[in-house]
């Protein structure tokens, strides 16, 4: 099975990975996890490549770099403090919320060009990097049977990181196409708040429990 089963099951009920990888396809709480994960990281991916080449015409090369390293930093604090109490948080509504926080650092970044302000958008933005990385293989382990972490993560990620590896490139051609990154850093926001609707949805499980 699938989610969290009875403690009386036996190592020889568990399913094989090919089994699990079949039942994960077809599971509505992992595939929210995986869409809503590869979306926001597509997003994040793209605009921190990004991030220099956008700031540098509005606020200087030396500035923009301060919040690239801001931006850094942050993932680091972020992290730090998110672990220290995710256990006791819904770790998807964390999830939504830290979507919809780099969402509006987003619009921020898009529709301001004071230098202060774009430097802390950064910094709101970074504080949930960090995060982001972590919190998918957190809701697997806490809804999830743990006989199948392992096969469960190893597909979260290899979905997850084929497709925000295109998330550079594909920004980076919108923004050849348009003339500037208006319009993709607002398609980022768009993905980020359709990662935060689907992060919330949960389904029956594709296999009966135990």
């Amino acid at each position: 099975p699938l989610h969290m089963s009875s403690a009386a099951a036996t190592p020889a009920d568990a399913p094989s990975s090919m089994q699990i990888r079949s039942f994960a396809l077809r599971d509505i709480s992992f595939l929210s996890v995986t869409t809503a994960f590869a979306l926001v990281l597509f997003a994040q991916v793209g605009f921190i490549v990004h991030l220099i080449s956008f700031l540098d015409p509005v606020i200087g090369r030396a500035s923009a770099a301060f919040a690239l390293g801001l931006l850094a930093a942050m993932a680091v604090v972020g992290r730090v403090l998110f672990s220290t109490v995710i256990d006791q948080l819904n770790q998807r509504l964390a999830s939504a919320l830290s979507f919809l926080s780099q969402a509006m650092a987003l619009v921020v970044l898009i529709n301001f060009h004071a230098e202060w302000l774009l430097i802390a958008a950064c910094a709101v933005f970074g504080f949930s990097v960090g995060n982001l990385i972590t919190l998918p293989s957190l809701i697997v382990q806490r809804e999830f049977d743990a006989r199948s972490f392992g096969v469960l993560i190893s597909l979260l990620t290899a979905i997850t990181q084929v497709t925000y590896a295109f998330g550079p490139g594909v920004i980076g051609a919108l923004r050849d196409l348009s003339g500037s990154y208006t319009m993709p850093f607002y398609g980022c926001v768009g993905l980020e708040l359709m990662a935060a609707v689907l992060v919330m949805v949960r389904g029956k499980s594709a296999v009966p429990r135990s």
